[in-house]
């Protein structure tokens, strides 16, 4: 019963999209791909609906978006096969879908697994969309969510430090470092050296490592290396980004 439910609505739904695809008169290529969508993701959700009804909620919507972000990347492939181009706005998209299927799949479902994995992605899908569109006001909230996201996760989580002044200190850096990414995809847009953020990076970053100075000292030297390398490079892909500069 539940085999013959499925391949009805597969069938009838593909048949149906494909009429409406032939006897429209104007078909460009975004109704094309509109079309080709629908009849790749309605198979994939009659089959989590049908077959996999004892799955919890999340994991079937974590499922869906997973199937979204596969079918995202086989219509990418296809349009630039055919016209030598890409869909941006499926790159964002599939950031956002990407890191709600990574988090309903395999985390634990804690808050601060919402915060790192869902602030990650939407800081992702920020930046890549400034870049794409020459907008730095949305590389700024980008940059500082890729920061802030991982700095709450990792200075809060159960593998961090029990020693709130260790904890402060972690995200603190981590914030800086989002400072930094300003400054770094500023120099995609701009040839010009984008130094203010550096300002409440480099105040963040002294303070992020008095904290945790004053809270762990006996580890003190190894988390201003490690941080400090990550700073470096972070330094590093500026120097390339100056360098592609020069040769255009």
């Amino acid at each position: 019963m539940r085999t013959f439910l499925f391949l009805s609505i597969v069938i009838i739904s593909n048949i149906f999209s494909l009429l409406i695809l032939l006897f429209r008169k104007e078909n460009n290529s975004k109704k094309v791909l509109l079309t080709l969508f629908f009849i790749m993701f309605i198979p994939v959700l009659s089959y989590v609906l049908i077959y996999l009804q004892s799955l919890g909620i999340l994991l079937k919507i974590g499922i869906i978006l997973g199937s979204i972000v596969l079918i995202l990347i086989t219509l990418n492939i296809l349009i630039y096969y055919i016209e030598k181009r890409i869909i941006f706005w499926s790159i964002p998209t599939g950031c956002l879908s990407i890191s709600i299927f990574t988090l309903l799949i395999f985390s634990q479902h804690l808050f601060l697994d919402y915060i790192f994995y869902i602030g990650l992605g939407i800081g992702v899908a920020l930046l890549f969309s400034g870049i794409y569109w020459k907008l730095f006001g949305l590389v700024i909230p980008g940059s500082l969510l890729i920061g802030i996201s991982p700095g709450v996760f990792f200075a809060w989580s159960n593998t961090a430090g029990q020693n709130g002044l260790v904890r402060t200190g972690v995200m603190l850096v981590w914030f800086a470092l989002g400072w930094g990414l300003v400054t770094i995809f500023a120099r995609v847009q701009t040839f010009k050296f984008v130094w203010w953020p550096l300002i409440p990076g480099g105040i963040l970053a002294m303070v992020g490592w008095g904290l945790y100075i004053g809270g762990n000292p006996s580890r003190a030297v190894g988390f201003i290396g490690n941080s400090g390398s990550i700073a470096l490079l972070i330094f590093g892909i500026y120097i390339l980004l100056i360098r592609r500069g020069i040769h255009r």
